[in-house]
């Protein structure tokens, strides 16, 4: 866990954002030169996302984390963390969607250009969330090849209540075991958490392999907004998989996690798309655009 980089104010997880980025656009700008698609009109989304998609996010989070003694301030707080991708993906994609209206653009065929860049950001925003420490996994086993620790620093009060500084989890594992004082003394001897699953890594590895899909399925590709709609699905599975090991969320309905509620909510979204994309397929009908 490296929550910041080289110097104390490069925060990692936002320089990671900024990768993602930048990557996101190199492969949309190179999608849309094929497809016919000026490349102003890429880096311009581009740039409307990174601002919607921010708000969106931090909008989400805020909703679904703020205590009841938390500030309003804690909103503007960016660099401490906190963001929902779902809440960002909504956001940036009703800002695009209304930029390309404006300039009377196809969305849907801008869609399925954009959909692998959109998996390939949010596999290093993930990559960000490993090293700053958040969305974390739930503890696996000691001899686990892929497990995973991360630092913390434990002291106990004059009181003899345990007080943890440091990563998520390391404190979650404090808070949680707090009754056994001899789990507490081995975390504060080793300085580190349980080890625990990657699970931030877990879904980057899924959404470079998703991106890596998207690329392939292109030349199949028969109908505007099936990559898109593909996107949704398989972002949607993974997601829910990756929830199912994450220790960092509480249920919010039906036993299910904010992200597993988004996750089905994007899948059904996807699924209609492809549905519709089908139906279209099926008919002959000329391909529409919203």
């Amino acid at each position: 866990m490296h929550p910041t980089l080289f110097v104390h104010f490069i925060h990692s997880y936002g320089l990671m954002l900024a990768v993602g980025f930048y990557a996101g656009w190199w492969l949309a700008a190179r999608r849309g030169r094929a497809a016919g698609i000026h490349s102003d009109v890429i880096g311009n989304m581009i740039l409307i996302s990174i601002v919607a998609g921010v708000v969106g996010a931090r909008l989400l989070w805020f909703a679904l984390h703020r205590g009841p003694n938390d500030s309003v301030w804690m909103l503007f707080e960016v660099w401490r963390g906190g963001l929902v991708f779902y809440g960002g993906l909504i956001a940036a994609l009703a800002a695009d969607y209304l930029y390309l209206r404006a300039r009377r653009l196809p969305p849907w065929e801008v869609a399925d250009v954009v959909a692998p860049a959109v998996a390939l950001g949010q596999a290093f925003g993930r990559i960000g969330c490993f090293l700053n420490g958040c969305c974390y996994g739930g503890m696996s086993t000691a001899d686990f090849i892929l497990r995973v620790r991360f630092p913390g620093h434990l002291y106990f009060a004059q009181d003899g209540r345990p007080v943890a500084e440091g990563s998520p989890p390391f404190c979650d594992h404090v808070m949680r075991f707090d009754h056994d004082r001899d789990l507490l003394g081995s975390l504060r001897d080793t300085g580190a958490s349980l080890p625990v699953h990657p699970a931030q890594l877990y879904e980057a590895a899924s959404l470079f392999l998703i991106c890596a899909l998207l690329v392939a399925a292109t030349p199949y590709k028969r109908r505007h907004g099936e990559l898109f709609g593909l996107l949704c699905v398989l972002n949607a599975v993974s997601r829910f998989g990756v929830e199912l090991v994450r220790r960092d969320t509480s249920p919010v309905a039906l036993g299910l996690s904010a992200g597993q509620v988004g996750a089905v909510a994007v899948l059904a979204v996807g699924a209609a798309i492809l549905a519709w994309a089908r139906i279209l397929r099926r008919t002959g009908a000329a391909p529409a655009s919203p």
